[in-house]
């Protein structure tokens, strides 16, 4: 006779930057499956929330604001994370302060990674025994199978957007775009920002291959980033000649990111939030550009991508400052020898390849 798992009401932890918890939402959908009827809350950073917000898996979202809270909010949250009488916390991150969470949160059970430097707190450990290390998906997945959930075949990256969202890119396009189609020009998205600065290629580069891909192809370009970071794009508009180049930095939500990418033929983009978003269009091609990460942990998911890597002696150095250059101004515009190793080249050639096959 089959153990059907009864409703419980479950508490999931993962707050980190919008890449990781994108790279998490399978995991989140195989607690969903794992426990049919139950409660799910999501805890997670104002900078992800939107991944949280509008997933079909979660019932409620609880959001912390780092870089608001005070002593007295984590207070109130603590008060309001205990209210809700937890049968079981899953710690999807595994460090000092979701540890801390999923203890003072008064869950039944909490599970975590053996290897979690507060693991003490938690009352379920999940081992990891003679297992490797994988990429950061399939690890969060690993952890929610171990804490009940089901397991899952060919698991998607979920970003939920609106009808709204949509009608944004649409109107978006065709007021910076009017005439252009997919039949007279292909459209290429490249995101310059990145959360560390070591991971960011040099903005000369975007505008090298910026004017190749116009000249050669009649590509038109669409530069993507956050707010705060508009200077990157003005680097880029005014070194890639006249016309063609539209920034997008600061002007739209993550939502509405999303849909944009998904008019665009290729995106050119750092190991970042972004690339993972446009990773989960399947008719989108991704390249993927890789200094100090391991793109075996955290790279594109999808098969629809193209991974560059420059070769340097350290590299992965998982560092966001490289002893190797000195630099610490946060808005530096020359990044880190090993991206500097990924040529514009390269990246041209892994699109003009592939236009020319495909419209040959």
């Amino acid at each position: 006779m089959k153990d059907f798992k009864k409703p419980k009401n479950i508490l999931v932890i993962k707050l980190s930057s919008i890449g990781d918890c994108l790279l998490a939402t399978p995991a989140i959908e195989s607690i969903r499956k794992g426990y049919p009827g139950s409660f799910i809350t999501w805890l997670v950073e104002g900078k992800s929330s939107d991944i949280a917000h509008l997933n079909p898996h979660v019932d409620e979202v609880i959001v912390i604001d780092k870089d608001r809270f005070k002593v007295w909010d984590y207070l109130a949250l603590i008060r309001r994370l205990r209210k809700r009488r937890y049968d079981l916390s899953i710690d999807l991150q595994g460090v000092d302060r979701t540890s801390i969470f999923a203890f003072l949160s008064g869950a039944r059970n909490r599970y975590v990674e053996e290897f979690a430097d507060l693991g003490f707190l938690s009352n379920k450990k999940i081992s990891r025994k003679n297992r490797p290390l994988e990429h950061a998906m399939n690890f969060y997945l690993f952890l929610a199978e171990k804490s009940g959930g089901s397991a899952m075949e060919g698991p998607n990256l979920s970003l939920a957007t609106s009808p709204e969202d949509k009608r944004f890119a649409g109107d978006f396009m065709e007021r910076n775009f009017p005439g252009k189609n997919p039949g007279n020009t292909i459209f290429v998205g490249m995101n310059p920002s990145g959360s560390w600065k070591t991971k960011r290629w040099p903005l000369r580069y975007f505008s090298q291959v910026s004017k190749r891909l116009i000249e050669d192809f009649n590509a038109s370009i669409l530069i993507f980033g956050g707010k705060g970071e508009e200077y990157f794009a003005e680097d880029i508009l005014k070194n890639s000649g006249p016309g063609k180049v539209v920034s997008a930095v600061g002007k739209t939500t993550l939502k509405q990111a999303r849909e944009l990418l998904s008019k665009m033929n290729y995106f050119i983009t750092p190991d970042s939030g972004l690339m993972h978003i446009a990773s989960s269009i399947p008719t989108l091609k991704t390249i993927a550009l890789f200094g100090p990460t391991d793109p075996g942990l955290t790279g594109p998911v999808s098969k629809n991508s193209v991974i560059l890597q420059g070769s340097l002696y350290c590299i992965p150095c998982f560092k966001k400052d490289c002893p190797l250059n000195k630099l610490k101004d946060f808005q530096l515009k020359e990044c880190v020898l090993c991206m500097k190793r990924i040529s514009p080249d390269m990246v041209y050639d892994a699109i003009s390849k592939d236009v020319l096959k495909e419209y040959a």
